[in-house]
């Protein structure tokens, strides 16, 4: 046995000695190369929002960085704000002049040229921040909006919500429709227009000239965004009735890439770029209802008080909305089809949402 075991010591030996001179020969080689390192795409990004306005400005930096992160820099995005470019409701244009990669705005700037991107935007009496992502993923809008934009060679995305904003900032009291008239309000887009509709005068100002225009007695009331933002401006010293909410359930704010851009990239780095705006617009939805209900304690300890509106103004407004809507769709094909869309799925999800959500605020 001793002999048989010392026999197969040796065969051993034998059979492993050349796998042994292979290995130490491999280890011995030279590295393999690395593959070289693929350049990084880097695109540049207009946004519309000032760094002082943080529940936009950040939307916009979370897709930024989402995308930085994700893609491991392989696409890296650069942000420029409009103290830099100096154009904040110009960004389409520039877009497709080829200024920009893309831009972080928000459609309702551009209704002027492509009406049927306005109702992207905001709707008065219309859908809830949720509500408005269900609508883009699960009713069909997101497929309408790029379709709507693909004739411009612009891929739209939504990246970011403001949440429920409040009615403005009058400097009188509404207790009829009759006290809507003649009043010049601070305001854009479609609710601009069904409050003209209702004899108000829409004023299109910068938010940085809101309250120069208010101490200048250029404008009588304001739409600003709500609490988070309101609460950083003197609006109650020039305008103390803060107004409840009507005109605009959300406000989206948009992401709008060169088409051929987006196509050109791998699969992996398109769907990461999807991907970066839903995580975004989630996320600001999150961060906005959190920001506005601490900052709205705020106003109240400083003796703001949100105002009901009389129900006879909010006839009013309904009524000047469902005007001003069939007006839009009559006027542009697009715009009609998004409309449809729009109010189709508003009736499919607010019963449920009375029953469901109402049910809850009642109770909790």
């Amino acid at each position: 046995m001793p002999g048989n075991f010392a026999l197969l010591r040796r065969g051993l030996a034998a059979l492993l000695l050349p796998c042994a001179l292979a290995l130490s020969l491999a280890g011995c080689a030279a590295p393999a190369a690395a593959p070289p390192a693929t350049q990084p795409i880097v695109w540049r990004m207009g946004t519309s929002w000032p760094t002082s306005l943080p529940l936009l400005h950040e939307a916009a930096l979370d897709f930024a960085d989402t995308v930085n992160a994700a893609s491991g820099g392989r696409l890296r995005i650069e942000t420029i704000d409009p103290a830099r470019h100096g154009k904040p409701a110009g960004l389409l244009q520039a877009l497709r002049g080829g200024e920009f990669d893309l831009v972080h705005t928000t459609a309702q700037y551009y209704a002027a040229e492509v009406p049927a991107i306005d109702f992207f935007t905001a709707v008065p009496f219309g859908l809830l921040p949720v509500e408005q992502e269900g609508w883009l993923n699960e009713g069909g809008g997101q497929a309408l909006f790029e379709a709507v934009l693909a004739p411009l060679d612009v891929l739209p995305l939504t990246a970011g919500h403001t949440g429920i904003q409040m009615g403005g900032w009058f400097a009188k009291p509404l207790r009829t429709p009759e006290d809507l008239r003649g009043v010049r309000v601070r305001i854009a887009g479609f609710p601009g227009r069904v409050l003209a509709r209702v004899g108000a005068v829409p004023v299109n100002l910068p938010l940085g000239q809101i309250v120069p225009a208010f101490a200048e007695g250029r404008i009588d009331a304001a739409d600003v965004v709500g609490p988070a933002i309101d609460a950083t401006l003197p609006l109650a010293r020039y305008a103390p009735h803060y107004v409840a909410p009507w005109h605009e359930p959300d406000v989206a704010m948009h992401l709008f890439i060169g088409r051929a851009k987006f196509l050109a990239l791998p699969a992996d780095l398109q769907q990461i770029v999807r991907q970066s705006a839903q995580a975004a617009a989630l996320r600001s939805i999150a961060r906005a209802n959190d920001r506005n209900a601490v900052a709205m304690r705020e106003l109240e300890a400083r003796g703001t008080r949100i105002e009901a509106l009389p129900p006879a103004v909010v006839e009013a407004l309904r009524e000047a909305t469902r005007v001003e809507l069939d007006a839009s769709a009559r006027a542009d094909a697009d715009a009609r089809r998004v409309i449809q869309s729009l109010l189709a799925y508003k009736a499919r999800v607010a019963p449920y949402s009375l029953q469901a959500d109402q049910a809850v605020f009642k109770v909790r």
